[in-house]
């Protein structure tokens, strides 16, 4: 390692013309054209991974092995490595000496730079059989080839470069000045099964941080969606997600990557044996085989749910460790000034995770009283709408309640950013204008239950107080709620009236007509007469109950406060009424036409209930979620439910 490294520079030896040359060209461009046009077909042999060629031309010039064949620059190997061309590079680099793989590019970057940014671990493995010490040279910016692997992702080759990187000069990866730009690497790459290997080795990885003062911690915040409160599960994921046994544990073991059969595994889990007693072993084979059953049927559907488990187990455990690692080896004066620093809790709000909060407040309960870092974090989650973490934060206490009511430095209370239109992600997360004015006016009223009742009245520095706030912020929103329902009562309406004008002359036209003009039915004594007669008159009161709704909600004053349960709760009604409406006239419209065609075709009755179905699917299909979603917006549970953070001993 201490003799100095090739550089690849210009082969002929001369100066590039720099006259409007340098600003399009690397600063090593070779202006030789004769060496490039000698080397052409050696360039293409690269390319294309034709050894034959590229032997035969090292043969009768040795010295092309490491001359620089393109504009790159490049040498051969480094397009081999460029273009994934394994077997090439292998017999390449046998004709090479360990002092010709340490040549540099431009932006000192070695073959194994390369080769850790193309992702192929055969190429790393063959570069570092051949050189051992390549995996400590750092490029001009002080990386290693771990770090390039970690920037371009490449989970195989991060793996097997982590288990052969040492942490000994120049290079010092997980100890020297760009150790936090190697764990944030890591974690944005989601390596965190690397990340928590790392840290049994080197703990103090856990509070590093690069040149712009961000940290793993830090880093954890720009992933909201590998902590389960940021995962989006349906409902039968959510139950798949509970389902999952708690015995599947973190393994920090890395994959097996010298076989021939490498395996790029995002997450590996594994029964962790905690007894050593005949039937705990027979349990645990039993839960292992059963979830790979599970795996080979359900075709990688479950696994998926498993993975995501597995990850937010890591992530909570990474937030664990480095706050175990912070409080034993930091003073609570520097505790502070590394929360405030990188505004850790602030970042942690902006996202939602719930997760880094909560774990923060347990082991450093006093970053609550902290204005810059708690007060800060409470205002990002009303302004941004982070209901689990404001649930988290507003435990009925005093120092939340205290802390709930200070101003920022513009003078404003929480109060007033709740008063504050959403942003744009978090309001079209609600599918129409009318349920995103409902989620609105849920939000204001809950945070100003819990506010002191002088907030409520204060006025800011314009002179309006939080209430005249929100008019003047929704304005807009309210007149495309309005304009929203409007549309949508006329147009149901006029589907309700004419299931009403449909199934109220079906009542006095019965199928297969009267007696003798008696007005008796013919079919009054069949049983499937009495479903005609039930399906057309709920058909008739559902359509008409339907019409009444939506009339209401055309006639309503629409005034700010009806938008939260009156309206809501008249479209609900009247949209089901509607579903049964349609549901019921397709029963009746089914029973007319068996009643009819019965006594030739015996077989018509699967096939009407089957045709039956199709309109009603469909309607269900397109409505049901819009109805579901506002029956849980109005009735569901509140926003907040208070969550403790510290639990009572």
């Amino acid at each position: 390692m201490g003799k100095p490294r090739k550089i690849i520079t210009n082969p002929a030896g001369t100066d590039a013309d720099t006259n409007n040359v340098s600003d399009h060209f690397p600063p090593s461009y070779p202006d030789n054209g004769d060496d490039l046009r000698r080397y052409q077909g050696l360039y293409k042999a690269a390319l294309a991974g034709d050894w034959e060629t590229a032997e035969r031309t090292f043969k009768s010039d040795p010295d092309a092995k490491t001359a620089i064949i393109s504009v790159g620059p490049e040498t051969a190997l480094l397009l081999a490595i460029s273009m994934g061309r394994t077997q090439f590079i292998k017999k390449l680099v046998q004709l090479l000496s360990p002092e010709d793989l340490e040549m540099e590019d431009s932006n000192g970057q070695t073959a194994l730079h390369f080769a850790a940014m193309y992702g192929s671990l055969d190429a790393v493995k063959t570069l570092i059989d051949r050189h051992r010490t390549l995996t400590q040279i750092i490029n001009a910016e002080g990386f290693t080839a771990l770090h390039t692997a970690a920037i371009f992702n490449s989970k195989a080759v991060m793996w097997y470069l982590t288990l052969k990187t040492t942490d000994d000069p120049p290079g010092r990866p997980f100890t020297g000045p760009k150790a936090g730009s190697l764990i944030q690497g890591l974690v944005w790459s989601g390596s965190y099964d690397i990340c928590l290997h790392l840290l049994e080795r080197y703990p103090d990885l856990a509070r590093v941080t690069n040149e712009c003062g961000r940290g793993m911690l830090e880093a954890l915040t720009d992933k909201p969606s590998d902590f389960k409160s940021g995962c989006k599960l349906n409902f039968w994921q959510r139950c798949i997600y509970h389902l999952i046994p708690e015995e599947v544990e973190l393994d920090q073991t890395p994959p097996r990557l010298f076989s021939n059969d490498v395996e790029d595994p995002l997450v590996n889990t594994r029964i962790s044996p905690t007894s050593t007693t005949y039937w705990t072993r027979v349990r645990q084979w039993s839960i292992q085989t059963a979830w790979k059953a599970q795996d080979y049927f359900a075709f990688g559907a479950i696994k998926c749910i498993q993975d995501e488990k597995y990850k937010h187990k890591c992530t909570q455990r990474l937030v664990e460790i480095t706050c175990q690692v912070i409080a034993n080896g930091m003073t609570p004066r520097e505790i502070l000034q590394f929360f405030a620093s990188q505004y850790i809790l602030r970042s942690a709000a902006e996202p939602g995770i719930v997760e880094i909060i909560s774990i923060c407040l347990q082991y450093f309960p006093y970053l609550i009283w902290v204005k810059s870092t708690f007060a800060t974090a409470l205002q990002s989650a009303v302004t941004l709408r982070r209901e689990k973490v404001l649930s988290l934060m507003l435990e009925k206490n005093a120092i939340t309640k205290a802390l709930s009511n200070t101003k920022d430095g513009f003078g404003q209370e929480i109060l007033q950013f709740a008063a504050k239109l959403s942003p744009y992600p978090e309001l079209s997360s609600v599918s129409c204008p009318a349920l995103q004015m409902q989620r609105e006016l849920q939000w204001f009223k809950a945070v100003e239950k819990f506010v002191h009742p002088q907030v409520r009245v204060h006025a800011d520095k314009y002179g309006q107080t939080a209430g005249e706030l929100f008019t003047r912020e929704h304005q807009e929103l309210i007149r495309d709620a309005e304009k929203w329902m409007k549309d949508t009562s006329s147009s149901c309406m006029v589907v309700s009236t004419l299931i009403a004008t449909v199934v109220f002359a079906a009542a006095f036209t019965v199928p297969g007509g009267d007696v003798d003009g008696k007005g008796i039915p013919i079919f009054l004594n069949e049983r499937v007469f009495m479903l005609f007669a039930v399906s057309d008159a709920l058909a008739l009161f559902s359509s008409t109950t339907s019409i009444l709704m939506f009339l209401s909600i055309l006639t309503a004053r629409y005034a700010e406060e009806d938008f939260l349960r009156d309206l809501p709760q008249r479209l609900i009604l009247g949209f089901t009424s509607l579903f049964l409406a349609v549901a019921t006239m397709m029963v009746a419209f089914g029973a007319t036409l068996y009643m009819v065609l019965n006594e030739r075709f015996h077989w018509i009755l699967f096939p009407i209930i089957a045709l039956t179905a199709i309109p009603v699917a469909l309607f269900a299909k397109s409505q049901l979620p819009l109805l579901i979603f506002m029956v849980q917006s109005t009735h569901g549970a509140r926003i907040f439910h208070h969550q403790k953070i510290w639990q009572s001993d």
